[in-house]
């Protein structure tokens, strides 16, 4: 009985995950959380997951170099007084060198890199508040990270939603309006 318990129970399994699109979410959602990175996924996906999130990581550091680029300052700063020089000024070699552009590509995979050597978290951390944390460090993820750890896991909390909102809304309590059922939902559930 247990044997075939455990076969119904993988194949449950292996047929709700099937899908590549769900799977490669996941793997997504999994390479993203500092609690597991790489550990359960495939090492035949890890280069495609890698792949997948470089890309999308390049895309959005071009769309938002694009929206700052395109940014017009309106207001131009007041003009500032020439400060006196004095003649040994003139002889000073200046120390101050252009900035040096980065290659985004290179940004990112030395960001993924940083990020695949650190250490992995205890499973009941936060992986959200961990990704708050390092932010400074890993700004591009963070934004991956935002993007794909945001999902729940279950549709639990929005069945209790459906749930009180039933509660509240009785055959007593039939001619509520909706705005007003709304406000009571958010009260009972906010309290």
């Amino acid at each position: 009985m247990t044997k075939s318990l455990k076969k119904k129970m993988l194949e449950y399994m292996n047929s709700k995950y099937e899908d590549g699109v769900t799977q490669e979410l996941l793997d997504m959602a999994s390479f993203l959380d500092p609690r597991y990175k790489t550990q359960y996924i495939s090492v035949n996906d890890v280069p495609n997951i890698r792949a997948r999130l470089v890309s999308e990581m390049k895309t959005l550091m071009e769309h938002k170099h694009s929206v700052e680029s395109t940014r017009v300052e309106e207001v131009s700063p007041p003009p500032t007084k020439m400060a006196k020089k004095s003649l040994a000024s003139f002889f000073k070699k200046s120390t101050a060198s252009a900035p040096v552009p980065i290659d985004p590509s290179a940004a990112i995979e030395a960001e993924l890199s940083a990020y695949l050597l650190s250490s992995t978290i205890d499973n009941e951390e936060d992986p959200l508040l961990w990704w708050r944390t390092h932010k400074v460090n890993f700004p591009q993820l963070s934004n991956m990270a935002r993007k794909y750890l945001c999902m729940q896991a279950t549709s639990s909390p929005s069945e209790r939603i459906f749930s009180a909102s039933g509660n509240i809304v009785s055959c007593e309590r039939s001619c509520l309006k909706p705005d007003m059922v709304n406000k009571l939902v958010f009260l009972a559930k906010n309290l």
